[in-house]
C-alpha cells in the first residue's frame, strides 16, 4: 500500500466519488483560504489503482495574548473508500500515521471528527494517542416521511404564517443574490463561536472553475418585499444533504421567521430532489451552552445521535488529563 500526499489542486489525480467533505471541490475551497492549507492523502494498491483518499485541513489562529499563532490539523470523517475495500480501518490508521508524521512538533493538536460510526477505528485511534470526547449528530430521514409531517405544530404554524405574509425562498442564482446571502451570513457569524470562511472562499464554494453554479454546494435566500432576510448554504453527498450555514434577520423581521425559513428552504429542496437524509452540520462540535440551539433544530423533526470527537495534543500531559476526564 502506497500513500501519496497532494498539497496543490493542479497536482490532484482524478478521485473517486464520495463524501463532499473529501472532494476536490473542498480541497480547492480550502486552498484559496488565507488561514487553511489542505492536504489530500491518497492510498494506492499494488497495481497503482486508488483504494481510498482523505482530506486533511491544516488551520492556524492568532491569540492576541500572549501573541501566539497556533496550528492544528482537522480530519473530517473517515474518508472515501472503494467498494471492494475490506480493510478500511487499517487504511485509516495509515492515514493517521501520515498526519502525525507530517504534523511534526509545530502543531498544537490533531482533531478527528464527523465519523459516522463511533466504533470505527476506535482501537486504532486510541493506539495512536487520541482521546475521545463526546459529540452529537442531528439528522432527519427524508425517505420515510415528508418534512412537513415531521415539523412541530409551532414550527408548522410559523412557516404557514410566513408564507401567507409573502415570504418566499429560492436558490441564489445571480451574483447579487449570492453576495446578499454571504453578507447576511458574515454579519451573523461574526459574533458566534463557530467561524465562517471568508467571502471569497464562499463564492468559490458556490461556483465551478468555469463560473457556472455548483451542484454540490447551493445557497438559498429568503426574501420579503424584495429584500433578502435570510440565507443558508447546503452541501450535498450522494444521498445526504448537509446544512453548513444558515441565518436570518430575526430581530428586524421577527414575524416573518427568517431563520426558520432559511433552514426550511434547504430542507424542502433536499426532499424535492430525492435525498434520503438531511444533516445539520452546525449541530456538531458545539459547546454545552448551545443546547438551546440543538433543541431549536429538533423542532424540524430531527433525531439526535451521540458520536465522538478525537483529540491528540503534542503535549502528552494534556492528553493524560483529557484521558482521565473523558475515558
Amino acid at each position: 500500500m502506497r500513500i501519496d500526499i497532494y498539497t496543490r489542486s493542479e497536482q490532484l489525480p482524478e478521485l473517486m466519488d464520495g463524501s463532499v467533505l473529501h472532494s476536490a471541490l473542498m480541497f480547492r475551497i480550502y486552498e484559496r483560504s488565507r488561514i487553511s492549507k489542505p492536504c489530500m492523502l491518497v492510498a494506492y494498491d499494488s497495481t497503482g489503482n486508488e483504494t481510498a483518499h482523505i482530506l486533511v485541513i491544516k488551520r492556524r489562529r492568532f491569540i492576541p495574548l500572549p501573541f501566539l499563532w497556533y496550528h492544528w490539523y482537522t480530519v473530517n470523517g473517515e474518508g472515501v473508500y472503494c467498494e471492494s475495500c475490506t480493510n478500511r480501518e487499517d487504511i485509516f490508521g495509515m492515514f493517521l500515521e501520515k498526519v502525525i508524521e507530517m504534523s511534526g512538533f509545530r502543531h498544537t493538536f490533531i482533531k478527528v471528527q464527523n465519523i459516522e460510526d463511533s466504533r470505527f477505528a476506535y482501537g486504532i485511534l486510541r493506539k495512536n494517542g487520541f482521546v475521545p470526547t463526546r459529540d452529537q449528530r442531528l439528522y432527519i430521514s427524508l425517505h420515510s416521511k415528508a418534512p412537513q409531517e415531521r415539523l412541530t405544530r409551532a414550527y408548522r404554524a410559523h412557516i404557514r404564517k410566513a408564507e401567507n405574509d409573502g415570504v418566499t425562498w429560492h436558490r441564489a442564482t445571480t451574483q447579487q443574490e449570492i453576495n446578499e446571502g454571504i453578507n447576511l451570513l458574515h454579519n451573523y457569524y461574526i459574533s458566534k463561536v463557530r467561524r465562517l470562511p471568508d467571502k471569497e472562499t464562499l463564492n468559490m464554494m458556490l461556483r465551478n472553475d468555469d463560473g457556472t453554479l455548483c451542484e454540490k454546494a447551493k445557497m438559498f435566500v429568503v426574501t420579503y418585499k424584495g429584500k433578502t432576510i435570510g440565507s443558508s448554504i447546503c452541501l450535498y453527498d450522494k444521498d445526504c444533504a448537509n446544512l453548513a450555514y444558515s441565518c436570518g434577520l430575526r430581530k428586524s423581521h421577527p414575524m416573518q421567521h427568517p431563520g426558520i425559513m432559511a433552514i426550511w428552504a434547504a430542507l424542502n429542496n433536499a426532499y424535492r430532489h430525492g435525498y434520503a437524509h438531511f444533516e445539520f452540520l452546525e449541530a456538531r462540535a458545539l459547546p454545552l451552552f448551545h443546547k438551546k440551539f440543538i433543541t431549536t433544530l429538533l423542532n424540524y423533526g430531527g433525531k439526535e445521535k451521540g458520536t465522538l470527537r478525537w483529540f491528540r495534543f503534542k503535549w502528552s500531559w494534556i492528553n493524560k488529563i483529557l484521558r482521565a476526564i473523558y475515558v
